[in-house]
């Protein structure tokens, strides 16, 4: 379970990884991408760069954070529920689809369809 949950995990942020490349080759130059900041939806704009680059960021952030809480636990062949390995993929689906989400807005609001 460990191993699929990391696996998961990998691939998703390699999937974050290839959205930020097809938004850079698909946002014009002056697009401006949406980042979360807090809960209440998008709350700053960055450049197109910082802001492609921000997300797939966030994904390798909390893949590490989440290797080295369980770093001990994977070492020592964790047995339990399995509720703590699937928690990684699933916050990292939610993340990959806000950062699909920002990329489509800041093609809308760039004048991109």
């Amino acid at each position: 379970m460990a191993a699929t949950g990391l696996t998961v995990g990998g691939l998703l942020v390699l999937a974050m990884i290839a959205m930020s490349v097809r938004g850079w080759l698909t946002l014009p130059s002056d697009a401006r991408v949406p980042v979360h900041h807090g809960l209440r939806g998008y709350g700053h704009y960055l450049s197109k760069t910082a802001g492609l680059v921000t997300w797939p960021a966030a994904g390798i952030v909390i893949y590490g954070l989440y290797i080295g809480v369980f770093a001990e636990d994977l070492a020592t062949h964790y047995r339990g529920t399995g509720v703590p390995l699937l928690f990684l993929p699933a916050v990292l689906a939610v993340l990959i689809t806000v950062q699909i989400g920002a990329i489509r807005a800041a093609g809308k609001t760039s004048g991109l369809r």
